[in-house]
């Protein structure tokens, strides 16, 4: 009915639109885009969508979408960047939609009973309506995760045409196992009996060991490496902090009968010999020219932690040596059926009968002086330790309420306990004061650790019974759960209690799902759904593919994505599954 550029006082400039249908007249208005009144005129017949809104008392359709391409029907919304809309995407896919589509082909064999490749393209950018739109949907989600899983079936198809560096032969290991000063669980001779065998079979062993914090991995390490010894064949260890170096080298030496060499940026090997056990940092990255060649075992302990490229430092595309790669991180059987299908994947799922349940608590802000004055007490009547862990270093001038261990060691020192002795370490504490504070923790000379998440792999001090952890809202829940491991390690109840910065009502369905569970792999699975992959890889690790449609906890997707890629395998045995993957997976991803 009417078109205006209307300029206020205020400098302000204002489209003003009047339309009439059957129903009445409505006003519709934008604001600082003059160019539409060379688009809409006074006597044009057109389309409006929008929301409803109201503008000087009247119900007014403000910035409402407007053509063919943007109402009457489903429409997609594409991601945007400045001077490209999702309205400029719509337009442009509705035009040539049918010119883009022309050179496709469908890579899947025509027996599965699911939209093909072309429509389902074209439903997933111009819907019909809602049931195509989900089918096509369920399409392009199957193609996303099978290309992952065909990228893991043909790396691993590839590794077991391979030999290994050094073949092992069998040896006795039983004396060993029977003079420890513990009892192995069921599930670590299980685990120990599958690592045995691929140890000693003509194939490189490419395996994943999982276990919970404190599950017993490390005994599994030592036995490896000892069949390693035994053969006269070199193992390297690499753990990504010092201190967790410093923590297998201590226990290596303690329960082998032979000298095991430590290197680390500051420590040179004193010698090398065949069937030397190195437990090493990033340092042996740099230093790997001594001895490359002579390592039949690799162990990479907390693997997430190394980028793709670490992690395979060592790999000969033709005689690799034996790997084993250790996480504490519980990983969600989704994410092992897809990302690691490469790998064969063994679990330690129990825990030694010594260790006792750590009681978590949500603490809230009116009950935090009574959890200090606690633990004040429980110190001076028990001598047990606490770790209190702090999210940042230092203060975030954006996040002012996230805890920082800096000022947090302060105030506690001067306000909440001057009568206990406390130390604070964190990521750019030197290495020789990070040490000596350590040993003055596991000689109870500190009562209270101040610290950050560098605590979160290789602390083991079995006298430390209490975590309080600040801003848990912060972290994710894997992260959590590691970090709630840090206590726990002795025979007396322990306790974590975790302070939260948050009043959202998902911070704390998240920490007080934490609370009623101690099950690492259901947390790792309550993790991936409300946290995403990230969470459970750390930070989004390089090599992790990210995902339009699918989602790596839609167990159904992924159970049947994984019956269709073995239907191919089994009935198309000359079918060239490479066609699953190309232009599936970003470029960088594909060498990963």
């Amino acid at each position: 009915v009417s078109f205006q550029n209307i300029f206020t006082r205020n400098h302000k400039n204002i489209q003003k639109a009047v339309v009439k249908d059957s129903t009445g007249t409505v006003p519709l208005l934008w604001f600082n885009q003059p160019y539409l009144s060379t688009t809409i005129k006074k006597g044009d017949v057109l389309s409006f969508a929008g929301t409803v809104s109201e503008y000087l008392g009247k119900p007014t359709l403000i910035a409402p979408y407007s053509g063919n391409y943007q109402t009457g029907k489903i429409i997609g919304i594409y991601p945007e960047t400045k001077g490209l809309s999702s309205g400029w995407f719509r337009k442009i896919i509705g035009q040539h939609l049918e010119l883009l589509l022309a050179d496709i082909t469908d890579p899947l064999p025509p027996k599965f009973n699911l939209l093909p490749l072309h429509q389902a393209l074209t439903q997933i950018h111009l819907p019909t309506n809602q049931s195509l739109l989900e089918k096509a949907r369920l399409r392009l989600s199957l193609d996303e995760i099978l290309s992952v899983q065909a990228r893991s079936y043909l790396q691993k198809k590839q590794h077991d045409l391979m030999t290994p560096q050094f073949v092992l032969k069998p040896k006795p290991l039983n004396p060993f196992i029977k003079a420890l000063p513990f009892t192995l669980t069921k599930s670590q001779k299980k685990v120990w009996s599958e690592i045995y065998t691929d140890l000693i079979s003509t194939k490189p062993t490419n395996r994943l060991l999982q276990g919970d914090v404190g599950s017993g991995k490390t005994i599994i390490a030592i036995l490896a490496c000892l069949l390693a010894h035994y053969n006269k064949v070199s193992s390297l260890i690499i753990a990504p902090t010092e201190i967790l170096a410093q923590q297998h080298f201590a226990t290596f030496s303690t329960l082998l009968n032979f000298p095991v060499e430590l290197l680390t940026a500051k420590t040179k090997l004193t010698k090398f010999s065949p069937g030397t056990i190195i437990i090493a940092t990033h340092a042996a990255i740099y230093q790997k020219k001594k001895f490359a060649d002579s390592i039949g075992l690799l162990i990479i302990d907390e693997q997430h932690k190394f980028g793709v490229s670490q992690r395979s430092f060592l790999s000969s595309p033709v005689n690799p040596p034996h790997t084993i790669t250790m996480t504490a991180t519980p990983i969600p059987r989704t994410i092992s059926l897809t990302l690691l299908g490469n790998l064969d994947i063994s679990v330690i799922d129990q825990l030694p009968q010594y260790r006792l349940p750590i009681k978590t608590f949500l603490v809230p802000h009116a009950k935090r002086p009574d959890c200090y004055s606690w633990l004040e007490n429980h110190i001076k009547t028990t001598r047990q330790q606490a770790f209190i862990v702090c999210p940042f270093i230092e203060p975030s001038e954006t996040m002012a309420t996230v805890k920082s261990a800096k000022v947090e060691f302060a105030n506690l020192q001067k306000n909440i306990f001057p009568n206990l002795k406390l130390a604070i370490i964190h990521g750019k504490t030197d290495t020789k004061s990070r040490q000596k504070i350590l040993n003055d923790f596991l000689n109870n000379k500190i009562n209270i650790l101040v610290t950050t998440p560098i605590i979160e792999v290789g602390i083991d001090f079995p006298n430390a019974s209490t975590i309080i952890i600040q801003s848990a809202d912060r972290f994710g829940l894997a992260q959590l759960h590691q970090l709630r491991g840090r206590v726990g390690r002795g025979d007396q109840p322990s306790f974590c209690y975790l302070f939260s910065e948050s009043d959202n009502n998902k911070s704390k369905q998240r920490l007080e799902f934490l609370v009623l569970h101690t099950n690492g792999q259901k947390i790792a699975e309550f993790d991936l759904k409300t946290r995403g992959p990230g969470e459970i890889f750390s930070t989004l690790q390089h090599g992790f593919p990210s995902l339009k449609l699918a989602s790596f906890s839609d167990t159904k997707l992924i159970s049947f994505s994984q019956s269709v890629l073995n239907l191919i395998i089994s009935k198309y045995p000359k079918y060239n599954l490479k066609k699953l993957i190309a232009a599936k997976i970003p470029d960088h991803h594909l060498d990963n």
